[in-house]
Order: structure tokens, then sequence, then C-alpha cells
């Protein structure tokens, strides 16, 4: 079969495609399934991987000027054109309209909830999907609800054998020249709040702590938070020019991950950052699934000073204790088994 997943044309998402995105597409494969992705970009393209095919839909700079409503028409043509025979949805911004469309051709969607509104379980739309996934601490919807057949419940994964602490780059390291690497994945959004962390590095460097921030992500504040950034020791890099082994690499070199952003785009990061054997410091909501080692992880209110105080903290502890104590907590969350499961799940959808 056919199984095409669409995802992150509402915002630009931290880090797209997830890693537990291609996990799933290569075990999909491995099952003798085909697996494309659409995704969001500013001009169509499609572009062969290991894990299967992407397709670029235009839904940036101008094609985005020209509206919203028009992006999820984009996306069904885009399906009329794939012919799948199952779909996967992780967007806000179509899923409405992409659960009528899998109901008009008779073609079984599985709903991602924790990548749609926080209200869905008061919208009628998610009953035109065959599944929903939710996260095991999803606040989504009632018990009752979960009761549901049709609501499967599944932890954040990530890929370990992509994501693992083998991929630390001293050259990379050496470039940076500070004694301390700190990397922020986050969309350049208001939501994804990574002037909060450039905050933190302001009184960091006013403390005298000789440190470097790596600032992952896309969107419209870049050139904002670029301001914002003047003078201090940031440097931006675009989420979207790298593969996912090279974002391993940024986060096995880097000392410490600040996740800003909330929701399962922060339960994405960390778990790569934690993957990659480096701790992580989560800032904002503390719904999560994470059981941190010691030395692995803490969450802190959205406070530079609270950020600044968790830095001090870990740097504390060795170097290998913090990295180990970082990659066992994220053995937990190994896709592969979720990704056979996905596997059962397609293949049970009739």
């Amino acid at each position: 079969m056919h199984i095409v997943h669409v995802t992150s044309f509402f915002s630009a998402s931290a880090l797209s495609p997830s890693s537990a995105v291609r996990t799933r597409g290569i075990a999909y494969r491995a099952a003798g399934h085909e697996f494309s992705v659409i995704v969001p970009g500013t001009v169509a393209s499609v572009a062969w991987t290991e894990y299967g095919t992407v397709v670029t839909v235009p839904a940036r700079g101008a094609a985005l000027r020209r509206g919203f409503v028009r992006i999820p028409f984009a996306i069904r043509r885009a399906l009329d054109r794939l012919v799948p025979d199952r779909l996967e949805v992780a967007d806000r911004l179509s899923f409405r309209q992409l659960g009528v469309w899998a109901r008009e051709n008779h073609v079984p969607a599985v709903l991602f909830a924790d990548d749609v509104a926080a209200d869905l379980a008061t919208n009628k739309s998610w009953e035109n999907y065959d599944r929903v996934v939710c996260g095991i601490h999803s606040a989504t919807f009632t018990p009752a609800q979960c009761a549901s057949a049709n609501i499967v419940m599944m932890r954040p994964v990530v890929d370990l054998e992509i994501f693992t602490p083998l991929r630390h780059n001293s050259t990379l390291r050496d470039t940076s020249g500070a004694d301390l690497i700190v990397v922020c994945a986050a969309p350049l959004t208001a939501a994804g709040s990574v002037s909060l962390a450039i905050d933190a590095i302001r009184e960091l460097t006013d403390d005298g702590t000789d440190v470097h921030l790596v600032v992952l992500g896309d969107g419209p504040l870049r050139s904002r938070l670029e301001r914002s950034a003047h003078g201090l020791p940031v440097q931006f890099l675009s989420a979207r020019g790298l593969s996912l082994s090279e974002r391993s690499e940024v986060f096995a070199t880097a000392d410490f991950a600040l996740v800003t952003v909330d929701g399962s785009a922060g339960h994405a990061v960390a778990i790569e950052a934690l993957a990659s054997g480096t701790p992580v410091i989560m800032t904002g909501s503390t719904d999560h699934s994470f059981d941190f080692r010691d030395g692995s992880g803490v969450t802190t209110d959205a406070d530079p000073a609270q950020i600044v105080h968790a830095v001090a903290v870990f740097s504390e502890k060795s170097v290998e204790s913090r990295r180990r104590a970082a990659r066992e907590t994220a053995l937990a969350f190994d896709a592969m088994p979720v990704s056979r499961a996905m596997v059962e799940l397609h293949e049970s959808l009739a």
C-alpha cells in the first residue's frame, strides 16, 4: 500500500521531518509499503530519500501570503496525484479538510492529535479519521473518549541509530571556541520563545561564562531575533538545510539543549537531544513523559534566571555522567517498536 503523511503546514515546526517520521517510513518500506511525506516549502519539489518520497507543496513566502485557505486545496491536489491507500495527518491547518477528503475518497486515515488544535475533542472533525493517535500524557481527550476504539495512545519516539552520542564532532566544537555550547531548536515564531534563550545567554555572558548559543530553526521572526542577539555569541542555523544526521551532530556536540517550545514540537526536540547524549532544560509546560535520569534533564519556569541556575547545576556534574544519563533517558523512546505498531495499525484498516 501507499502511505502518505502530511505535516507542518500550520507553522514551521522546530524540526521537520522528525526522526520519528523517518523511522516510520523505513519500517513501512521494510514491510513492503510505499511512503510519501508532504511538507511545506517555498517552491514545489520532489525528493527521494531512504525513508520515502518527500513532496514539497508551496506554502511559504508568496504562497503563504495568498492565504491559508488555498493551502489545504494544494495539499488535496498533491494527494490526488499521489493516490494514497492510507493517509496520516499531523497538521493543524489542514486536518479538517483532509479528513473530509479521506472519507470522500474512501481512504483510511490516521490523525496525530498532538499536532493539531487543543480543542480537537470538541470538534467533530476527528470523527472523519479511522484512528486518532495521542501521546500517552495528552490532555486532548477525556478518559471516556480515550476508551473509544479509534483512539490509540503512543508515546513520542526518536530514531536511536541516527541520534546518538557517537555523532559528537570535535572539529565543530572547536570552531565555536567556547567552553560551553547550548543549542535551542525551535520555530522562529512567538510560540517558539527563542527570545528566552537569547536572554539567558545574555545573563550567562554578563556573569562571565564563556558560552555559545546555536539557534536551530526557521520562521518569520529570524531577522528580529538576530537583531536582539546582536553582540552576543549566538549563531542561527536553518533546520531545513540540515539532514537528520547533521542535526544529530549539532545536538551531540552541544553541552545542553534548551527547549523553549511547548507541546509535541518540544517533545521532539527533547528526545532527539537526549538520544544524542545532551541534557535538556525544558521551560514552560511540565506536561511531558520524561523520567529524567540524574543529570539528564530538568523542567524550569520560562525565566532566564532559572535557566542560568539550571546550567550551573548541570555544569557541576561530569560531562561523561550527564551524557550517559541523557542517552539512558532516551532509550525508553525507541522509535522502531512504535513504527512496527504503526505498520500493523495501517494493515488492520479496511
